[in-house]
């Protein structure tokens, strides 16, 4: 392979406190993203809004340490977004949370330098949660970022029809649906202009669709000890395989899909056996949480 593989994750920084163990976990959507993109040997980058308090300083450093660009990042006076977590039989349970903290207050707007700079990147991963309009994932696209966009599990017709024309990558979680109305939902992303479409589904198998062929995937099946970060584990592994594999002009299109799947599926199961989304923990004592955060 030549040029490795660039990815850049734009949205939530938030740190994940473990009350059960006096542990806090750096963590959100697109930082997972950028980090095991980069532990996976992709060139990765993190544009996100980080909080002038103690954790906003961890959650940066953090990044920086693995050596993932946060050069075009911003910095606000503000409260880091976090969430006291607590685990039942290893599934996350929020006890409480801030939303996003300062990711919620300063959305992108996208200026023409910091087009240019996402442009790049091989892909661009945004999330339903880091508050990027359908307007400013379109303006992306049509600058020529190839976007991948995690729809989570609450997405609705509107979202799907809103937001797939402008994204190359869709991936949504549908433990929540049936096989059926799953690939419904696929079908109907790339319909509307994705190259390839994900639906996670849990411990069921994972399903793909690309305008031709519905893929399926079975997970790897571990004894999970903490879920958090888990699906976008599987978004980071799968698209640092395929954009590789898209450089590999001996590749046929169904061997690209049915190996990054399998690579996303090997690396999900990595992770659920790790404290946290990334397995990157920090001491912290919950008495003096306001020392840390500007609560």
């Amino acid at each position: 392979m030549g040029e490795r593989v660039r990815i850049i994750g734009i949205g939530i920084a938030t740190m994940d406190i473990y009350c059960h163990q006096g542990r806090m976990y750096p963590g959100g959507n697109e930082y997972n993203i950028a980090y095991n993109a980069k532990y996976l040997g992709a060139d990765a980058g993190f544009m996100g809004i980080f909080a002038d308090d103690k954790v906003g300083s961890i959650l940066e450093q953090t990044l920086v340490r693995a050596g993932i660009d946060t050069s075009r990042s911003h910095h606000e006076k503000g409260t880091s977004g976090y969430a006291l977590v607590d685990l039942k039989d290893g599934d996350r349970v929020f006890l409480d949370w801030n939303k996003k903290g300062v990711t919620d207050l300063y959305p992108f707007t996208f200026t023409d330098e910091e087009v240019s700079f996402i442009r790049t990147f091989d892909a661009a991963c945004i999330s339903w949660g880091a508050r990027v309009s359908k307007e400013k994932v379109r303006k992306l696209a049509k600058a020529g970022i190839s976007v991948c966009y995690d729809f989570y599990d609450n997405f609705t017709d509107k979202d799907i029809e809103d937001i797939c024309p402008w994204v190359k990558y869709a991936f949504f979680s549908c433990s929540h649906i049936d096989r059926r109305k799953t690939k419904a939902v696929l079908k109907k992303a790339v319909e509307l202009g994705c190259s390839i479409a994900v639906g996670t589904r849990g411990s069921q198998p994972t399903l793909a669709y690309d305008g031709k062929t519905y893929y399926e995937q079975e997970i790897c099946r571990v004894k999970a000890t903490d879920t958090m970060g888990a699906g976008d584990s599987y978004i980071s592994a799968f698209l640092t395989s395929y954009l590789s594999a898209e450089a590999d002009e001996l590749s046929d299109a169904e061997n690209k899909i049915k190996t990054s799947l399998q690579k996303a599926a090997e690396f999900a199961a990595t992770i659920v056996v790790k404290d946290g989304a990334l397995g990157v923990g920090y001491d912290v004592d919950l008495q003096k949480l306001p020392e840390i955060i500007n609560l």
